[in-house]
C-alpha cells in the first residue's frame, strides 16, 4: 500500500512519486490551456511582474506550477524530517504535501498562492529554528521579511504576520525586541515598493486597492459549487486530518517540548489559513493552497506512525483514485 511503500526513501519510491505526480496532473495538460488570468498590479506586484514575465501562456503556467508543486514536496518533507516531526528518510509528507495540492483539477495551474506558498516554507523553517536557537533575530527578520514577499505575490500572505507572533506566544517570547523585528523585516519590501510606485507617481493607485481589498474584508461569502466527487474528496481529507490531529493530540505528551512547540506553531499556520480562507474572499481558489500545508504536516504526522491500520491505507488509495479521476473528468466528459 502506499504510505508502507512510502515509509523509504529509495530511488524506486522517487520514480514512482513522480509517476503519481503525472497521473495526478495528465489532465490538465491534454487540455488546451486557457490564458492565465491577469491581476492587481498594486496589490500583488510580484505576481503581475511573474506574468508579464511569461505572459499568458497556460502552458508555461502549468509547467511552473508542477515544478513549485514538485520543489515544495521535496521542501517539506526535508523540513519535516530536520525538526523530527517525521521520521528520517520518508517520502511520506512529500506525497501527502503533493497529492493535497493537487487535489483539485482547479488547482492545476500557476495560482498565486503556490509561489507564496513556497516562502511561507522557508518562514515555517526559520520559525522552528528560533526556538532551539538563542537570540535568533536574523531568524526572526527573514520571517517577516519573506512574509512581506510573499504578500506580493499572493496579498493575504500579509495576514502570516499574526501566525509569527501567535508562534511567539507559543515559544513563550515576551521580549519587545522579538515582536518588533517581523514589522521590521515585512516593513522594508514596502518601503522599496511604496517608494517605487511614489516615484512613478502612482502611489495614490496602490493605497486605493489596500483601501478596497481590506473594505472587502471579514464578509462570508460561502461561494461553493462542487460536484459529488468533490464532495468525496473533500471529505475524506476531512476525515484524515482530524483522526491524525486526534491522533498526534493523544500522543502530543510523549514529544520532546521541542516537538510540542513546533506542533503548536503549525496550529496557528492552520488557523491563519482557515480564517484567510474563510474571510478573504479573493475570487479565487488560492486560499486552498495555503490550508494543504498545516493539514499536510498532521495527516503526514499520522501517517508516518501508522501501525497496521489497513482501513486507513486504503481511504487513502481511494482518496488517490478519487483524485485522479476528478482531474481527469474534464478529459473525458468535456
Amino acid at each position: 500500500m502506499l504510505i508502507s511503500f512510502f515509509r523509504k526513501s529509495y530511488l524506486f519510491q522517487y520514480v514512482f512519486f513522480v509517476l503519481i505526480a503525472g497521473l495526478l496532473w495528465f489532465g490538465t495538460f491534454i487540455l488546451p490551456s486557457e490564458l492565465i488570468p491577469g491581476t492587481d498590479p498594486f496589490l500583488q506586484p510580484g505576481y503581475a511582474l511573474i506574468l508579464k514575465a511569461i505572459g499568458s501562456n497556460g502552458l508555461i503556467g502549468k509547467i511552473i506550477a508542477i515544478i513549485l508543486v514538485l520543489t515544495g514536496a521535496f521542501l517539506f518533507n526535508q523540513i519535516l524530517i530536520k525538526y523530527e516531526l517525521a521520521p528520517k528518510n520518508t517520502l511520506i509528507p512529500a506525497l501527502v504535501y503533493m497529492i493535497l495540492m493537487s487535489h483539485s483539477d482547479h488547482l492545476l495551474k500557476l495560482e498565486p498562492a503556490l509561489i507564496a506558498g513556497m516562502l511561507l516554507l522557508y518562514v515555517l523553517h526559520f520559525l522552528f529554528q528560533v526556538y532551539t536557537e538563542e537570540d535568533a533575530y536574523s531568524q526572526i527578520f527573514n520571517s517577516g521579511f519573506l512574509t512581506g514577499v510573499a504578500s506580493f505575490i499572493y496579498f493575504p500572505s500579509i495576514f502570516f504576520i499574526f501566525f509569527i507572533w501567535l508562534t511567539f506566544i507559543v515559544y513563550r517570547l515576551y521580549k519587545w525586541r522579538e515582536w518588533f523585528i517581523p514589522i521590521t523585516g515585512v516593513a522594508i519590501p514596502y518601503m522599496f515598493l511604496l517608494t517605487y510606485f511614489f516615484w512613478i507617481d502612482q502611489l495614490d493607485l496602490v493605497i486605493q486597492a489596500y483601501l478596497n481589498y481590506f473594505g472587502g474584508l471579514f464578509t462570508l461569502q460561502f461561494n461553493f459549487k462542487l460536484d459529488p466527487l468533490d464532495y468525496a474528496i473533500a471529505g475524506i481529507i476531512l476525515f484524515l486530518f482530524l483522526w491524525s490531529f486526534l491522533k498526534m493530540a493523544a500522543d502530543i505528551q510523549e514529544k520532546n517540548i521541542s516537538i510540542r512547540k513546533r506542533f503548536g506553531s503549525v496550529f496557528w499556520f492552520f488557523f491563519i489559513s482557515f480564517m484567510i480562507y474563510i474571510f478573504a474572499d479573493f475570487h479565487d481558489t488560492s486560499h486552498l493552497i495555503l490550508l494543504t500545508i498545516p493539514l499536510s504536516v498532521y495527516i503526514s504526522n499520522g501517517f508516518s506512525h501508522l501501525r497496521k491500520k489497513i482501513w486507513i491505507e486504503l481511504l487513502f488509495g481511494i482518496l488517490l483514485i478519487l483524485i485522479i479521476l476528478n482531474n481527469l473528468k474534464e478529459v473525458f466528459f468535456n
